[in-house]
This record gives C-alpha cells, structure tokens and sequence, in this order.
C-alpha cells in the first residue's frame, strides 16, 4: 500500500509522534528513558522506580539505554548502576561500554545524529518483594591521567532501562 504526503510537515510530525508514544513501551516489556540537561550526564545517579507491571514473578533481562548525539566526546563510556529493593542495595556494578568503533563511527542505531544504544546489564533476575524498586544510574568517565572524574558528560542526551522477560 502506498501513502503520499502532501508535504515533509506531516512526515516529520508521524516520525516525531512515533518516537514519543514508543519511547515508554515495549512490546517486550518495560522501557522508560529520562531525558538529561543541557550540559548532559551529571555523576548524580538518574533514578528509576519500577512499577509493579513492570516485575512480576517471570525472570527478567534489564538493558540499560542510552542516547548519544554527535557531541558525545568519547569512544566508551563507564557507568554505575544500582538495584535497590526497601532502601537495600542488592546489587551495584561498574560496567564499561563501548559507544563508538575504532574508525569512530557510533554502534547506536537511528538514523539521524541521534543514536540509540541497548546495553546489557543483568540477566534472569527475579526481583525481591521488598518496595520500592529502585534503578539508578550514573556516569563514571575519567580523562586519561586525571584523578577526578568528569562532571558533566556532553552529548549524553537521555538515559534508559529496559525490562525485557527471559
């Protein structure tokens, strides 16, 4: 079936309208992203609360998501995410990820300047009961031979997490 639009408006709205309503669903499961500042990732950690349609007693995959434009400075990058069940941590990691090839192209996908990347994080879990549940996640990049890390990570443009069943 062929559709003609009468001009690129009515397009770019579809497209625009698409990426909104999908941004927050899954036909796999739970995704849900928080946009970041201007500035970018700060090393304050982006907090998710799970809601309970989202955890059931199912062993579950969790992916965290990113979105990266064209500024982003770096070819990896280094997170820390935490779960958190009542106020305990259950499990804390220091993960790293590559985000650009060594020709520098990203391995995102999308196909404007804007680039979407699903990372692995746990698999099989099957959450506690305790509530909250909570997800947080936060940036961990140094500069080579610099102690202190760096506090705003440009080009870092949203941050997600998927909940996907087994």
């Amino acid at each position: 079936m062929k559709v003609k639009l009468k001009n690129s408006l009515g397009l770019v709205g579809f497209v625009c309208a698409s990426l909104w309503f999908g941004s927050c669903r899954s036909e796999d499961g739970f995704t849900v992203y928080k946009t970041t500042a201007e500035e970018g990732l700060s090393t304050t950690p982006v907090t998710f609360e799970l809601p309970e349609q989202a955890i059931d007693t199912l062993t579950k995959n969790v992916f965290i998501r990113l979105r990266n434009d064209n500024t982003y400075p770096y070819a990896n990058i280094f997170l820390i995410a935490r779960l958190t069940a009542g106020g305990e941590r259950i499990t804390q990691d220091t993960l790293e990820y590559a985000m650009a090839a060594p020709d520098g192209k990203w391995l995102g996908t999308g196909f404007t300047e804007i680039k979407e990347s699903k990372l692995w994080w746990k698999e099989g879990v099957v959450f506690p009961k305790a509530r909250p549940l909570t997800i947080s996640i936060a940036h961990a990049v140094r500069n080579n031979g610099v102690a202190e890390g760096v506090s705003m990570l440009k080009g870092i443009i949203a941050v997600g997490i998927s909940i996907e069943d087994q």
